[in-house]
């Protein structure tokens, strides 16, 4: 649907929960909490919710609920009652730079039951309590940050060596756009499968990489971390490698998940077993 076309229907939508006519804004009610998290399988995603608690006293009815900081937006409409709380999911959009995961939240409401009241909207914050908001829009800030400094090419994997000695290497060439000098490169992080074998930037040690000059391949030489074969059955992050990136406006230690094609990772996860010598 396109965007505009979507806003209409969107409006339209709410108009017509809302009895035709506007709802009243009123102050964000006594005893509602509102929280901005991700559950754990969403951590790795761009998923979220909002949480409302409901300690008022009496449940009440949502047809939506926008929330927003200078970071980023996104929103959810349908119907749902709180009593005593309700996650509603939203899609988050690519993260702006910027500090904290905080945001403002702004809910279409009334009170639920058969002596249900008019709809009203209240605006009132979304707490970050886990700074898993912030963690995510961090990342989209290192990965736009990063992405847009220098053109960035993951190559075609190969293995070095042989059984217990072998090295996975993944060559990653970073060519400069000259879009900022600033921003740099600060190295590569392990995952719980695999960790970094000597001849990689690895971060925290690497020194850092302006994102200037000719364009450079980097090695990023991995081995596994455990040779359990358990492992890699639990594993659902260890092809997961973190890309710290540093420059104005960017969060300590802000880092993006390295993307990884199709091929790419099965190559990865295929070295594990002649690595480790299962079979």
């Amino acid at each position: 649907m396109r965007p505009l076309l979507a806003a209409v229907v969107m409006a339209a939508s709410l108009l017509t929960a809302c009895g035709g006519s506007e709802p009243d804004d009123v102050p964000w009610p006594d005893g509602l909490t509102a929280y901005v998290d991700q559950t754990r399988l969403q951590r790795n995603t761009g998923d979220a919710f909002v949480r409302l608690v409901n300690d008022t006293g009496a449940p009440i009815e949502v047809s939506r609920v926008e929330v927003s900081s200078d970071r980023f937006r996104a929103g959810w409409t349908g119907a749902e009652s709180v009593d005593p709380e309700m996650d509603f999911d939203v899609d988050m959009p690519r993260g702006r730079c910027g500090e904290g995961g905080n945001a403002e939240v702004t809910m279409t409401w009334r009170r639920a039951g058969d002596d249900a009241g008019e709809w009203q909207v209240s605006t009132g914050r979304a707490e970050d309590r886990y700074a898993n908001i912030a963690q995510l829009l961090d990342r989209d800030c290192a990965e736009r940050s990063l992405t847009e400094a220098a053109d960035i090419t993951v190559g075609d994997p190969r293995f070095e060596g042989n059984g217990r000695q072998s090295v996975f290497v993944l060559p990653v060439t970073f060519a400069p756009t000259g879009a900022s000098s600033e921003v740099t490169f600060d190295g590569w992080e392990g995952t719980v499968l695999f960790q970094l074998a000597p001849g990689t930037p690895t971060w925290p040690q690497a020194a850092p990489r302006p994102m200037t000059g000719e364009a450079k391949t980097l090695e990023m030489r991995v081995v596994p971390a455990r040779c359990d074969p358990h492992a890699l059955a639990d594993d659902k992050v260890g092809g997961l490698f973190r890309v710290h990136v540093a420059g104005p406006g960017i969060a300590a230690d802000a880092a993006y998940f390295l993307p990884l094609s199709k091929a790419q990772r099965s190559a990865l996860y295929d070295f594990l077993p002649l690595h480790c010598g299962w079979g």
